[in-house]
């Protein structure tokens, strides 16, 4: 949790406090950016357990490269691309398996048996989970621009800006993992 008042002190002012030995500096970075480093994970990984480690991967390698972050692009760039790269470098040592299934027992009115909202539920679970599965088989740096431009909600130049990459190349895979998605759900 950020200490009152000190939930808009810029992050670069947090990462210079940190450098001159404020640790605390460094827990409200994390308080602040937690819950989207999370989301990203969460989406690029398809599981919560490896999301949690991505996410506290993605501190730990933060804390231990603070000294070398040299602000040349947002603090909050250079964190979610240390999230992405760690989401990334994991789905490539799971080498395609999944990760991410349905549990049809935790879904409402299941167990007790049939219902119109638990039809319903189940079949908007199924799918939600059809899209995950295509999504999932979407060459890395599409998955990565669907991920942040339609979960994230970011803009194409925050994307680039991220990925390193001109904002043509973003929308390009942008576009082209829109095809792929209505191609694998078709």
């Amino acid at each position: 949790m950020i200490p009152p008042g000190k939930e808009s002190e810029p992050d670069l002012l947090l990462v210079e406090q940190f450098s001159k030995g404020d640790l605390e500096a460094f827990d409200r970075i994390v308080a602040r950016h937690r819950r989207e480093v999370y989301r990203i994970a969460r989406r690029m990984t398809g599981c919560h357990e490896d999301a949690d480690d991505v996410t506290q991967d993605t501190f730990l390698r933060a804390y231990r490269a603070l000294g070398s972050f040299r602000g040349e692009s947002a603090f909050r760039t250079w964190l979610i691309r240390i999230a992405l790269n760690l989401s990334m470098n994991l789905g490539r040592s799971r080498s395609g398996r999944t990760v991410d299934g349905i549990d049809l027992t935790a879904l409402p009115g299941v167990a007790s048996g049939p219902s119109q909202d638990s039809e319903k539920h189940l079949l908007g679970a199924e799918r939600d989970h059809r899209v995950r599965v295509a999504v999932d088989g979407l060459p890395p740096r599409q998955r990565q621009v669907v991920v942040l431009r339609v979960y994230e909600e970011m803009k194409f130049h925050e994307i680039a800006e991220l990925l390193e990459c001109p904002v043509g190349t973003a929308k390009a895979n942008f576009f082209h993992a829109v095809n792929n998605l209505r191609k694998a759900l078709a």
